[in-house]
Formats: C-alpha cells, sequence, structure tokens
C-alpha cells in the first residue's frame, strides 16, 4: 500500500505515544519529535511503501529514545488479557455443551467450516489490540467490553470458506501481542483439519504444513520469537520464522531466504493485521489472505471499505 498524506500525522503522533511510553523526560521527548520530522522529511514520497517510511521514523525514534522495546509492557497486558478472554472466546468458536463448557474441534455441533470461520473472526477482532493509533483510545477493558459486539456483527468482507481448500501449506504471519492468543486457536483448528484430511486421503499426496512468521526484534506492540516461546507455540507448528528485522511489517530486502522460500511454496499466506497488509498488498504472492480490522481510514479506503470492520479477503 502507498502511502497516505494522513499517515503522517498519524505516524507522528505514534512516535509521540511511544515516547510517552518510555520517558517522562520533557527534552528528550522534543529531541525524538525533532529527529522524527527530520527523518520523515527526508524520506517521504508520495508513491512509496507506508510501512517502508513508517519503519524509518520508528528505528530513529528507538535509537533516540535509546529504548529497544518501548512497549513491553503493554505487550505483556495485552496477552494477559486475551488469555483471560480465552475461555469465552472458545465458547463464542466451538458452541457450548449442556454444561456450559466450551466445546472443542471434535465435539461441537457445528461444522469444521463454520468452526474455522468463527476462529478466524474472533482472530480479527483480536487485531483490535492496538495502542497508538491516532483518534483511537485502545484499552483492555474497552476491548474486553467490545468483542462481543465485533463477533456478533461478524465479518464485513467473508472468504473464510474460499481459504479452507488451500489450508495444505500454510504461513502465518503474525502481528500484535494479544491477538496471537486468538491466532493460536486458528492455528490449531488448521492443523486438525489438516489432519482429518491426511486421515481422508485428501492432500494430493502434498504434507501438510504449517508455518509461523515473527518480527525477528521488537517493534510496536508485534509479536517476536520471545512471544512464541513464552506461549509454547512451537511445539504446535512445524516451524518458527522471522521476518529478519524489526521492519514494521514485511521488508522484502530484509526477509531471510527461508522465509521467503515458504512463503512462495505456501498454498496459503495469512497475513494479520495492518501493517502487514500495507507491506504486502502491492507484493506479487497468492493466494494471500489479510485479516484485520479497518483501524484507519488510510487501510480502509485502500480496501475500498469503511473504517473499523471486520476483514477477512482472499486475494489469488
Amino acid at each position: 500500500m502507498k502511502i497516505n498524506p494522513g499517515c503522517t500525522y498519524c505516524l507522528l503522533s505514534r512516535v509521540h505515544y511511544q515516547c510517552q511510553l518510555s520517558t517522562k523526560d520533557p527534552e528528550l521527548t522534543n529531541k525524538v519529535m525533532k529527529a522524527c520530522l527530520l527523518k520523515l522529511g527526508e524520506e517521504y514520497r508520495p508513491g512509496r511503501t507506508s510501512t517502508h517510511i513508517a519503519t524509518l521514523v520508528h528505528r530513529t525514534c528507538y535509537e533516540v529514545l535509546n529504548d529497544s522495546d518501548p512497549y513491553r509492557y503493554v505487550k505483556e497486558g495485552n496477552t494477559q488479557t486475551a488469555l483471560k478472554m480465552l475461555p469465552a472466546v472458545r465458547k463464542l468458536i466451538y458452541g457450548t455443551d449442556e454444561n456450559d463448557e466450551a466445546h472443542s474441534f471434535e465435539s461441537s455441533p457445528k461444522s469444521a467450516a463454520e468452526i474455522f470461520e468463527n476462529a478466524v473472526l474472533a482472530a480479527v477482532i483480536g487485531n483490535y489490540f492496538d495502542f497508538g493509533i491516532m483518534g483511537r483510545e485502545s484499552s483492555d477493558e474497552e476491548f474486553q467490553n467490545k468483542f462481543v459486539t465485533f463477533f456478533e456483527k461478524g465479518l464485513a468482507v467473508d472468504d473464510a470458506k474460499e481459504m479452507l481448500p488451500l489450508l495444505t501449506d500454510v504461513v502465518y504471519i503474525a502481528d500484535n501481542c494479544g491477538e496471537i492468543v486468538f491466532d493460536r486457536e486458528v492455528l490449531d483448528i488448521i492443523r486438525k483439519i489438516q489432519a482429518e484430511r491426511v486421515k481422508n486421503n485428501e492432500t494430493g499426496g502434498r504434507a501438510p504444513n504449517i508455518t509461523l512468521v515473527v518480527r525477528s526484534m521488537p517493534i510496536l506492540t508485534d509479536v517476536t520469537m520471545k512471544d512464541v516461546k513464552e506461549l509454547n507455540m512451537e511445539t504446535a507448528l512445524d516451524a518458527v520464522m522471522t521476518t529478519g528485522s524489526n521492519a514494521v511489517g514485511v521488508c522484502m530486502r530484509e526477509l531471510p531466504p527461508e522465509t521467503l522460500t515458504a512463503m512462495k511454496n505456501a498454498t496459503l499466506i495469512i497475513s494479520k493485521g495492518m501493517a502487514n497488509y500495507e507491506s504486502l498488498s502491492d507484493e506479487n504472492f497468492g493466494p494471500i489472505a489479510f485479516l484485520l480490522r479497518t483501524k484507519c481510514d488510510a487501510v480502509a479506503e485502500s480496501l475500498g471499505l469503511g473504517k473499523d470492520l471486520s476483514v477477512a479477503k482472499l486475494v489469488k
């Protein structure tokens, strides 16, 4: 996605927000803002990818702040909130039994397609976890209050059923902490769908595979290998790879060869969140499913949609 003029003041607003997370020194904050204004002025060009410019500005911010992870405590809080909500979210995904306990994949009265669609919707709603976007006052408490409302509204763009036949060799590109807890549910369901297909000889001779891709180093509230290990996710995956850097979204120039190969060979890439959409929407990958909330006008406009919608859009 090319940068929108509105991205500029949103980006600077986020820089100011992360300064507030990191320091109470007004002189340091002024120094950061000046450095980031200069970097934005140097790099801003209509037609350039929005995440490329955002990466350079945020790296400048972190360098001047001398803080490699301003969001460390925000991320911990997001993950704890998601874990507390998980039992209730599983009830929405699988339905409940006569004792009002959450069904499992095997015991649910819902079809595999319905379960997958519900899990995708829950993961998309999880993308609401995002702090520092201008005009959005996000908090864990607000997120808990809104989750059921968003779930009842459903997906504004719902291509989940079209994804089902493509779930053989999946590359899942993660976004934020917090929502990764709900992504884990999607990954678990994909694994079970794959197992059923192996049992029924429906894989076309290709071995099922799931690869999770995360950031190499902290940036914003994005998931890193540290977060994957803390949630003990590696054991349920075939591979965990990285984007090769702390770029916002996926920077093709910094992507490790093994990650690029996995993306090229995938039967489906699942891209979570706005930054991954911004960085990958103009690249030649497919099939690719973009799962996100349209949290800003620029991304909503790029998708031809309204703001604050839940989206599961498949591009082949």
